[in-house]
């Protein structure tokens, strides 16, 4: 055992990851706010060490005093064999839902939503001019922009696709799940679809 596992296993936080079961471990960690310009994004943003034991990896969702955080890149730390991390403390709850379109009996589509998961953790911010600024991808109606974990064998979220969030309905109008291997980036903007 190295020197920075017999630390994380004395004075590291214990924490619980999301799995089936759960993985229950150690960590050491602090606000990563070096980069981040945006001070009410300060609070959001947190990096450390895991034991290497717990596999963490990009896309899972660990749990340290009641937080959920939201694993935005993982990978093993040369100097000391355990795994460092940077993560997002999930801000939201989303409900997922899908149009599904039926035939009725003189074969006109029948549209229903059909709720996917109702308990997605994520991590959202509001499109401000200021982001507009910085992030020239943002669609001209998006109106938040959440990260949600990639789960495996999980319909993931697609674009037209529904997202509730503080009892509101959004449509999903862009998907980007290739700039971090477990995480989906969503733009939403207002649904007014019935």
């Amino acid at each position: 055992m190295g020197y920075a596992a017999r630390y994380l296993n004395a004075v590291g936080q214990d924490c619980t990851v999301a799995r089936n079961p759960d993985e229950c471990s150690k960590v050491s960690m602090k606000r990563s706010t070096s980069a981040i310009r945006d001070f009410g994004a300060r609070e959001s943003h947190w990096e450390g060490l895991i034991l290497s034991s717990a596999g963490l990896i990009s896309g899972d969702i660990f749990t340290v005093d009641g937080i959920k955080y939201l694993v935005q890149s993982a990978a093993a730390d040369p100097a000391s064999g355990e795994t460092f991390w940077h993560a997002v403390k999930t801000n939201a709850t989303l409900v997922h839902k899908r149009l599904e379109e039926k035939a009725d009996k003189d074969y006109n589509l029948i549209g229903s939503w059909k709720t996917i998961n109702t308990d997605v953790p994520a991590f959202g911010e509001i499109i401000t001019a200021e982001l507009r600024q910085q992030d020239t991808g943002l669609l001209k109606d998006t109106r938040y922009y959440f990260q949600v974990p990639k789960y495996e064998g999980v319909s993931m979220i697609s674009e037209m696709d529904c997202i509730v969030f503080a009892g509101n309905n959004y449509r999903v109008d862009a998907v980007n799940d290739i700039g971090m291997p477990g995480v989906v980036r969503i733009q939403l903007s207002q649904d007014v679809r019935a």
